[in-house]
């Protein structure tokens, strides 16, 4: 019975290099070239944008891969970060403390930034791996599927299109106008008082007089 594989992460502890028993075939996801998030700072933005153009080249990235990017990004300006604090502050630096008198004492410490540099590195390091852009994991990442193209459309066939689109527009236009006209024609105009003159007023009124005395 054959032994448990092993990890990424316990080939990584040991320096061992994972086996494969047959070349990685097609992947099945189709590639796309994901997007930075908002929260990343320039530099980081440029830096994700410059990897995601190199994994898309190789047909090695998808959407789906933008959060690990980005938070390889996020660590790697982390490490630039601490290495700029060396360079600026050196590996060895000067440290105030109090004695047991209370007095000030200077002391020299490493560098707190040499330990989150070290830190930074070990993770850029994994996550790099898992992206495949390491020499030695570079071939172990699967092609991303090839991007369907939309058949190419010939200019007989998008006049055609374009006469269907128009023709569609025109029965609903004659559509509307028949409409309308029925809606004329519904409206009896007799119905409709015209307002009076005076003088039809005072008409009416004499009328109106004569009516009752007779």
């Amino acid at each position: 019975m054959g032994g448990q594989s092993k990890s990424a992460e316990l080939h990584d502890l040991q320096g061992t290099t994972r086996h494969r028993s047959s070349v990685p075939t097609q992947s099945r996801v189709a590639g796309a070239l994901p997007r930075p998030p908002k929260f990343l700072s320039k530099e980081a933005k440029k830096k994700f944008r410059s990897l995601s153009k190199q994994l898309d080249v190789r047909r090695a990235v998808t959407a789906g891969d933008a959060d690990l990017i980005a938070i390889y990004c996020s660590t790697w300006e982390r490490w630039q970060q601490a290495l700029d604090n060396l360079r600026t502050e050196g590996l060895i630096v000067e440290y105030t403390r109090l004695d047991a008198g209370g007095n000030p004492v200077t002391v020299e410490k490493p560098n707190i930034s040499l330990k989150i540099a070290e830190v930074a590195e070990r993770a850029c390091l994994s996550y790099l791996s898992r992206l495949g852009l390491t020499p030695r994991d570079r071939e172990l990442v699967r092609p991303t599927a090839p991007v369907e193209k939309m058949p190419d459309v010939t200019e007989s066939e998008r006049l055609d299109e374009e006469i269907a689109v128009l023709q569609a527009q025109e029965v609903a236009d004659k559509a509307v106008q028949a409409a309308d006209e029925d809606l004329l024609a519904s409206i009896d105009e007799t119905v409709v008082d015209e307002p009076l003159t005076e003088t039809q007023k005072l008409m009416a009124e004499a009328n109106a007089a004569l009516a009752e005395d007779l």
